[in-house]
């Protein structure tokens, strides 16, 4: 005897009660059965009943007819008859629940009898592995205990044969209310589950179906999330040991806030990209720039949200989403409808509390270091500090630097101001495409402008090309070594030094001119030189193609060298040709150009105005040094045009 049965019959054995029928009334079997085991002081298990008058819930409680059953207590014989069956239910599924959770490789073959209003349904489902398969002896005592005696045994003997996995009708069901399964539906508080309980049917009754389930719900007002999948698969595996979730509301979605989504980077993070989660402090990107007419921010609008709905249909109300408005402020354009924000300027987009405005002027406080990285702005940048070696700013308006500059690179579109000057170590650079540089002292730096070039003290060893004027002309200003190279003019209080310091002046002519001829002549070398070297290896492979026959690698590299010969010919030409052009060009220009210098121009200075050269062999002081007609003019110091232009220019933009 199983553990079930041991405990139902110490249950049975240990009743006081001693009668043993009762005539109940009840809203349903279950709750009728219940009533009369509470009454007995039995289990339920060890009760048989006969419904002798079907109930009726009526309409809104009008017209309600209850249960009316016979209930008495089972023998101990009468209950374990049924028993078995109860006992291999549970068995099976827990060894369904083990074999679902371990997945056992050797599991049993399984069965199943399911009795229905379209008959008695079978179904066999093979082993795995090496488990035992179903016998016909398991299914006769199956039947035995169900009470199921008109069958088609042959149909059953095929089925355990085919161990198909697919249900076959094996014979009628025989109507017995009595025996068939039961079911009531429960609805949670909040109306948003439909449980479904049942009572399992007795020997041979009928399992309710789906259409069952469907009828109940509908009398329990149930008509939203009715899941009919998970109803039928619950009902396929006649497990009733836990309820059926048979319909679930619709949650409520409460709308979402709008809110703001930038299309540049508002918040200044640190990334850590290296693989050895280091971070490059020259190249922090710390300033986002912006171009005008560029999008900026968006704002996502606000939604309503969805309402919910009860199993029974009743609206469950949302929460709308909250709306807000772009907050922007100078240099921004916000849209008509509010929606969109975009750049009225070039410059650094930055947050001002929680408004979004694009900065014309980037204030840098201090050096630009490892904590600024590289500076890029699409605007000015003022520095308060020094900018530091191997670092780099770069700006398309102007750029001011309040201290030094190192060996480090300043490239702008506007004019470059360096109040304390720069100490380049040769390597530095400063450039700005369209406007002037201005200086304290400039030493061992390269300087391109566009326009103009002013220091107020030495401009010491350095290289340095202006569309206009270089001027030099404050207190000790000098200008000392170095190759200086002007539009113009050449303007300085001293040029050159005592020591005779070589210092070579070029005016005249605009120095991207000279830098375009010297490209071109350094191009033409090196042109030269690999045809030079073509012309050899071919002449070395032809001379062996006629003595012998050359293998197919070689004859290759001859053609590989002869085609390139052929297209450096060209290219050979064409800079010929370029650089003959350019000449015609600097041919037709005057000799214009002025070197002026104020106080002293050393010996060691070589001046060059257009292709004609002139060294200083003697000191002189007040002159001014210019040509006509392909011949030198020495005159008085000449004080530069735009002097005072430049000097309150500098003087401002400090």
């Amino acid at each position: 005897m199983s553990n079930l049965k041991s405990l139902l019959k110490n249950i049975a054995t240990e009743s006081p009660s001693s009668e043993n029928e009762l005539e109940v009334y009840a809203d349903s079997i279950r709750q009728g059965l219940d009533l009369a085991a509470k009454e007995l002081g039995i289990d339920i298990s060890m009760l048989d009943y006969e419904v002798a008058q079907r109930g009726n819930s009526g309409l809104f409680g009008f017209g309600r007819v209850p249960y009316k059953l016979y209930v008495r207590a089972l023998s101990e014989q009468e209950a374990f008859a049924d028993l078995n069956d109860l006992d291999q239910k549970l068995s099976k599924n827990i060894s369904d629940e083990l074999s679902r959770e371990f997945t056992d490789p050797n599991a049993p073959g399984t069965f199943k009898v399911r009795v229905t209003k379209s008959g008695i349904w079978f179904t066999v489902k093979p082993p795995k592995g090496k488990g035992r398969k179903v016998s016909i002896a398991d299914v006769a005592q199956k039947m035995d205990h169900l009470q199921i005696k008109d069958f088609n045994q042959d149909l059953v003997k095929k089925s355990i044969a085919a161990q198909s996995g697919k249900p076959v009708r094996i014979g009628e069901w025989v109507p017995n209310i009595e025996l068939d399964g039961t079911m009531y539906i429960e609805i949670s508080d909040d109306e948003m589950y439909a449980m479904a309980h049942f009572e399992p049917p007795r020997f041979s009754g009928r399992h309710m179906e789906l259409d069952d389930v469907l009828h109940s719900l509908k009398n329990a007002g149930v008509v939203v999330g009715i899941d009919e999948e998970a109803i039928n698969k619950y009902l396929d595996e006649m497990n009733y040991s836990s309820p059926l979730v048979a319909a679930a509301g619709v949650k409520p979605k409460n709308g979402t806030d709008a809110y703001v989504e930038y299309k540049v980077r508002v918040e200044k993070e640190i990334s850590f990209d290296n693989d050895d989660d280091s971070v490059d402090f020259k190249d922090l990107n710390l300033i986002e720039n912006v171009v005008v007419g560029q999008l900026l921010a968006v704002k996502r609008p606000a939604t309503n949200g969805v309402e919910g709905r009860t199993v029974k249909n009743n609206i469950i109300p949302v929460r709308p989403g909250k709306d807000i408005a772009i907050k922007h402020g100078e240099g921004t354009i916000l849209s008509d409808d509010g929606m969109e924000l975009t750049a009225e300027r070039n410059g650094q987009v930055i947050l001002k509390g929680d408004k979004i405005c694009v900065d014309e002027v980037l204030l840098v406080q201090g050096d630009v270091n490892n904590v600024t990285g590289n500076i890029v702005m699409m605007g000015s940048v003022v520095i308060t500090g020094n900018v530091l070696d191997e670092f780099s700013v770069k700006a398309s308006g102007n750029v001011e630097v309040r201290g030094s500059v190192q060996k480090a690179v300043i490239e702008a579109e506007g004019d470059i101001v360096i109040r304390q000057g720069i100490n380049g170590r040769d390597e530095g650079r400063i450039e700005t495409t369209s406007g002037s540089i201005y200086a304290k002292f400039v030493n061992r730096a390269n300087l391109i402008a566009e326009k103009n070039v002013v220091v107020t003290e030495e401009l010491l060893q350095s290289r340095v090309d202006a569309g206009g004027t270089v001027f030099c002309n404050g207190r000790r200003a000098q200008i000392v070594g170095g190759v200086i190279r002007a539009g113009d003019e050449v303007n300085a209080k001293q040029i050159g030094s005592d020591s005779y310091t070589k210092t070579f002046i070029y005016v005249g002519m605009n120095p991207k001119v000279l830098q375009q001829m010297n490209d071109l002549s350094a191009s033409l070398d090196s042109t030269a030189e690999e045809l030079e070297k073509l012309e050899l290896d071919i002449k070395t492979l032809t001379s062996r193609k006629k003595r012998s026959r050359l293998s197919e690698e070689q004859e290759e590299k001859l053609q590989l060298l002869t085609d390139r010969q052929a297209k450096l010919t060209k290219r050979h030409d064409d800079i010929v040709g370029e650089r003959e052009e350019l000449e015609q060009y600097l041919d037709m220009l005057e000799h214009k150009g002025i070197v002026c210098a104020e106080k002293q121009l050393y010996p060691g200075v070589e001046i060059i105005i257009k292709n004609e050269r002139l060294p200083v062999q003697d000191p002189y002081s007040n002159v001014s040094i210019s040509m006509k007609d392909k011949s030198w003019v020495f005159g008085n110091y000449i004080k530069p045009d735009s002097v005072d232009t430049m000097t309150s220019s500098s003087r401002r933009r400090r």
